[in-house]
């Protein structure tokens, strides 16, 4: 699958939409990515992660027993990735500001897989093979549907995606003209998702 074919996926979705957006963070751009939405259709998610483990394979990434997901989207995917791959799945989370498995666990010295549906700056994946590395747990890949990276960051091990998408953002006052002959939609940002016990 060609990285056009995956990004309309996510516009099928409307993971991923275009126009002219003005982003939560108060930029403008021509596309919003919700990847949240593309998470609603199990059948979209297991046809990209059978893509992403393709390309896995082709990398010859293969020596690992965990993917590791550090956020719930990348979980949804890990679990789908995994199932496939005949591995282990779970969870890095944070409680009181430190990364925990909760019950589940790692055995020290094993090799793992982190897996998220986007990757952005990479500052989450660098938190997250910083925190297995404290647990004696190796990470020998990142693997994503859709790297939005503007420049691609040093995370220190290969990070295999389906699809880049750089996404220009713009001021308010240096919003092109193109774009500000559309009119704006204003997006709202998703809420974080509690666990209740």
């Amino acid at each position: 699958m060609d990285p056009n074919a995956v990004l309309d996926v996510f516009r099928e979705t409307h993971a991923l939409r275009e126009g002219h957006f003005v982003l939560p963070s108060g930029w403008h751009g021509s596309a919003y990515l919700q990847r949240q939405k593309l998470l609603e259709y199990p059948e979209k998610v297991e046809i990209l992660a059978s893509e992403l483990v393709k390309k896995i394979a082709a990398n010859e990434l293969l020596n690992f027993t965990h993917f590791v997901a550090p956020s719930l989207g990348g979980l949804i995917v890990a679990l789908q990735t995994a199932r496939i791959m005949q591995k282990s799945a779970l969870w890095l989370r944070r409680e009181a500001g430190l990364f925990t498995t909760g019950p589940a666990n790692i055995p020290p010295n094993s090799n793992a897989f982190i897996i998220q549906d986007v990757v952005g700056a990479g500052s989450l994946c660098i938190s997250t093979i910083e925190a297995l590395r404290s647990m004696s747990v190796n990470t020998i890949g990142i693997g994503c549907f859709i790297d939005r990276s503007q420049d691609k960051p040093d995370l220190g091990v290969p990070l295999i995606s389906l699809a880049p998408l750089k996404l220009p953002v713009y001021a308010a006052e240096n919003v092109p003209r193109e774009l500000a002959e559309i009119p704006a939609i204003e997006t709202t940002p998703v809420a974080p998702f509690n666990w209740q016990d």
